[in-house]
């Protein structure tokens, strides 16, 4: 297994103890994977320097909002709600990928969860591809929590031609419009809040698109292969999914009441504060992608205002203004 494999294996597993809340440390995983090697021989294993580094990789690559325990000696999530993305951006990193997605999951009830998870954490680390026939493809999409249905044949075809490099022919349904055929290159798939999707391009163009699975209506091999392009995976990578233009100069007074919490997202969301007097913060946001501060602003129920830029402060504010209007 190459090595880059071997980590993002490494990863998957660490996320899924993060998960389990076994509060992993590097002592403890690296004697987690040994016993693996000894019993399942997966070639994992790694000293606690290297695991050390993994915790680092997911902090810094990923985002993971990991903390630290002292009464459990471990870490842990601070956020449940965080999509680990990595593996299904790795082309040589294929079936483990979509699987890593689901073990990222935190829906099943307690003893199922751990068992399922352990038994997917020793079946995948075969990385073999005749696993995904369409009924585990069935399986796996009622398993990760989706938001909206997909038929198991059409995710099981896009799957593939993903896998296998081949441009895609799909009827494609986009909202308030009618169905229509496209000529799509699936360079990427992703779980993403509750949804899957396919990014790529337009066949023969470096037009990109990104389509919804669960909207495709038909999909057949276009009898045509094409080659990975690694500047789309790199740039979706740092950039995410959506190609959203962000905004700068995001400046917000927070009251004092969600000032904890804020404190303990500024290391992974990488924000800067200043404590007010009366306990509130002034809190200047990176760059961000303007709808999603929006729904943020609006979710703090009357707890964030908008101090700059003052077209954010005007959307907030009609926004805000539609909801009264419709719920007065």
């Amino acid at each position: 297994m190459a090595n880059k494999n071997v980590q993002i294996t490494r990863l998957v597993k660490l996320v899924a103890e993060l998960r389990k809340r076994k509060y992993p440390n590097t002592e403890s995983f690296a004697k987690l994977l040994r016993d693996t090697d000894l019993y399942e021989n997966h070639g994992i294993s790694a000293n606690p320097r290297t695991i050390g580094r993994d915790f680092n990789a997911l902090r810094e690559e990923y985002n993971a909002p990991i903390a630290y325990c002292a009464r459990n000696r471990g870490y842990y999530l601070t956020d449940t709600t965080w999509e680990f993305l990595c593996p299904v951006l790795d082309e040589n990193f294929l079936d483990m990928a979509i699987i890593g997605t689901r073990l990222a999951s935190d829906i099943l009830p307690q003893p199922l969860r751990n068992e399922i998870n352990d038994a997917l954490d020793q079946t995948l680390t075969t990385n073999n591809p005749e696993f995904f026939d369409t009924a585990m493809i069935e399986s796996l999409l009622c398993a990760s929590g989706i938001k909206a249905a997909i038929d198991p044949a059409i995710f099981k075809t896009v799957f593939d031609a993903w896998r296998m490099h081949q441009t895609l022919e799909i009827t494609y349904q986009s909202p308030n419009a009618v169905p229509s055929e496209r000529k799509f290159e699936p360079h990427i798939i992703v779980f993403h809040k509750g949804l899957w999707y396919a990014k790529g391009f337009e066949a023969g163009t470096k037009t990109i698109k990104v389509y919804a699975i669960q909207r495709i209506q038909r999909a057949s091999f276009a009898g045509a292969a094409f080659p990975i392009n690694k500047q789309l995976l790199e740039d979706t990578r740092k950039n995410g999914l959506f190609n959203y233009d962000k905004i700068n100069g995001i400046k917000l007074r927070c009251d004092a009441s969600i000032a904890f919490y804020l404190r303990e997202h500024q290391k992974i969301k990488q924000f800067k504060m200043d404590r007010q007097p009366d306990g509130s913060l002034i809190v200047y946001l990176r760059p961000a992608i303007e709808h999603e501060v929006i729904r943020w602003v609006l979710g703090e129920s009357g707890k964030v205002e908008v101090l700059e830029p003052i077209s954010l402060r005007e959307k907030v504010a009609a926004a805000a203004k539609q909801v009264y209007e419709k719920n007065q």
